[in-house]
């Protein structure tokens, strides 16, 4: 049992070995092949390889050359860069040096401009001061010449009344021209009379019945004459004797056109062909210049005034009516009655104003129709005298005050003028001329005006429709103008009359006592008529003794 298990076990191993060895045969076999193909393949392998290996080699030996290239060249970039990096320390040195420069620069030039500010604005004080200086040595010379002119005129009256004519005509002069160069007042009432009295600037009547002179009127003839007319029925027409320079008063020339006392003349306008004449209580009278007259009947009432309305038309004031002359047809209109007592009228523009005893206002339109209006004054008007050159209503209040209405109706300062009731007011140009019961006549130039309330000259104030907040200042860095103050002539009598001519610049003025006077109101024209009659120059010597070393020789002949 045990052998024949054995014996099987060994044919097992047998078979078993043999079948081991065939299939391991078949296999060496087999794996003999794959290792030849595995050998051939190793050696191509080894060639590609020894030929990879070679290119290798060389590659590696190019890597190294490159290597070495790039050491170099990284040495060489980092010996670059580290220069780069010096000068790049070295340009922020600079830098930060160069800002801290700039830093010192700056403040240098701050400081620069700041003494350079500093500089300008002590210059510019300087230059102030010393304009300021300048300014105050202009006004203190200025005023030191228009006083020295002040006193020429003066002197030059006391001269002539001494009988030395011709230094006082010198001294005349030489007065105007002082205030003219240094625009002081040429109407000082001594500068004034001077010049009068050195061409014969004033003519004198008295009319022949010596009546009061109620009014005066210019003869639209050229060559200036004047109407006069008092309360004795007197008509006389005025003249000057003649234009030529005479040092001594002259006497008008009169012809009596008309002289009856039972007429008691009023008021008086002068046309082309006669003269118009207006009584108290009527009648008007028409009077030719050649004498012959005729008398107009007028309504009941108590006349005062003729205004020239237009060109065939006189309007004729009553204290209660109105009526109209008509110059065509010699008739005279139906009175318009009038609801107050009138203390004076005046033709404005296109209306008539009318100023009653109450001191309420009205106007008349052209058609004749009368409204009552605001009061252009609260105080009481005794006469009115509008300039349309001007643009400005002239009111004479009772207490002797005149008021200047400017076209918007506003009045400007009121001019303290006389001591009494001012009655009559005319202008001629920018020169006004006043008389009152005071006995006195001023002549006022307005071209010197400034009013202390508003700081406005004339001119500013007529054209301005609402008076300035603030005070207006006129002598901003200047010298001072001399402003207004009036030449005062007085007379015996009350200056009732005052009528202004300018064709010739001559005003004429009639008093209570039956004077009448022509005075040239132009200085400037007065002046020029002595400067060409003058006959030398005054002589150092006398220049110093009259106008004093601080004032420049001139030779006044050789001026204009």
């Amino acid at each position: 049992m045990y052998i024949l298990v054995g014996i099987v076990a060994t044919v097992l191993i047998a078979a078993v070995a043999a079948i081991a060895y065939t299939i391991g045969k078949g296999q060496s076999e087999g794996e003999l092949n794959a290792m030849a193909k595995e050998v051939a393949t190793l050696r191509a392998g080894e060639k590609k390889a020894a030929v990879v290996k070679r290119v290798s080699q060389q590659m590696e030996e190019i890597a190294y050359q490159q290597k070495e290239i790039s050491d170099k060249q990284r040495i060489k970039a980092e010996e670059s860069s580290k220069l780069a990096i010096e000068m790049r320390d070295r340009a922020e040195q600079e830098s930060h040096l160069a800002r801290t420069a700039e830093q010192k620069a700056i403040e240098a030039l701050q400081e620069a401009e700041n003494q350079r500010s500093n500089a300008m604005q002590q210059q510019r004080i300087a230059v102030e001061e010393r304009d300021k200086a300048t300014l105050s040595k202009t006004i203190a010379d200025t005023l030191n010449r228009r006083t020295v002119a002040k006193t020429l005129g003066l002197t030059s009256i006391n001269k002539r009344e001494g009988g030395d004519e011709e230094t006082a005509d010198l001294l005349a002069y030489a007065s105007w021209y002082l205030l003219d160069k240094y625009e002081g007042n040429t109407y000082y009432a001594e500068t004034f009379k001077a010049l009068a009295l050195a061409t014969g600037g004033m003519e004198r009547t008295i009319l022949q019945q010596r009546g009061v002179v109620n009014a005066l009127s210019i003869v639209p003839n050229g060559k200036g004459n004047c109407v006069a007319v008092s309360n004795y029925g007197e008509i006389e027409l005025l003249s000057s004797p003649s234009e030529t320079r005479q040092q001594t008063p002259r006497r008008l020339s009169s012809t009596v056109l008309l002289q009856n006392n039972i007429y008691d003349f009023r008021d008086v306008w002068a046309g082309k062909n006669a003269v118009y004449a207006l009584s108290f209580k009527g009648p008007l009278c028409v009077v030719s210049y050649e004498g012959k007259m005729k008398t107009v009947a007028l309504p009941a009432d108590s006349y005062f005034k003729l205004i020239h309305t237009d060109s065939n038309t006189l309007l004729i004031a009553g204290r209660k009516s109105l009526c109209w002359y008509t110059f065509s047809t010699g008739d005279v209109s139906a009175p318009v009655r009038l609801p107050k007592t009138l203390t004076t009228i005046v033709k404005r523009e296109n209306n008539i104003c009318l100023f009653y005893d109450d001191d309420t206002y009205a106007e008349m339109d052209g058609t004749g129709k009368i409204t009552e209006k605001a009061p252009l004054t609260r105080r009481s008007v005794a006469t009115a005298h509008y300039a349309p050159d001007l643009e400005c209503l002239f009111l004479g209040l009772k207490d002797g005050t005149v008021q200047m209405v400017n076209k918007y109706n506003r009045i400007a300062e009121d001019l303290e003028a006389h001591n009494a009731k001012t009655v009559c007011i005319t202008t001629i140009g920018p020169v006004m001329i006043t008389g009152a019961y005071d006995k006195a006549a001023y002549i006022w130039k307005l071209d010197n005006l400034v009013f202390s309330n508003t700081g406005l000259n004339f001119w500013q104030e007529m054209q301005t429709k609402v008076a300035p907040v603030a005070k207006v200042s006129q002598m901003v860095n200047q010298v001072p103008k001399e402003w207004i103050s009036p030449v005062e002539y007085t007379f015996q009598g009350w200056t009732l009359a005052v009528c202004g001519d300018p064709a010739t610049q001559h005003v004429w003025i009639g008093t209570s006592r039956g004077e009448v006077v022509r005075i040239n109101c132009s200085v400037d024209n007065m002046a020029k008529k002595v400067y060409g009659a003058l006959k030398r120059n005054l002589t150092p010597v006398e220049w110093s003794h009259y106008l004093g070393v601080s004032v420049p020789y001139v030779k006044l002949k050789g001026e204009k």
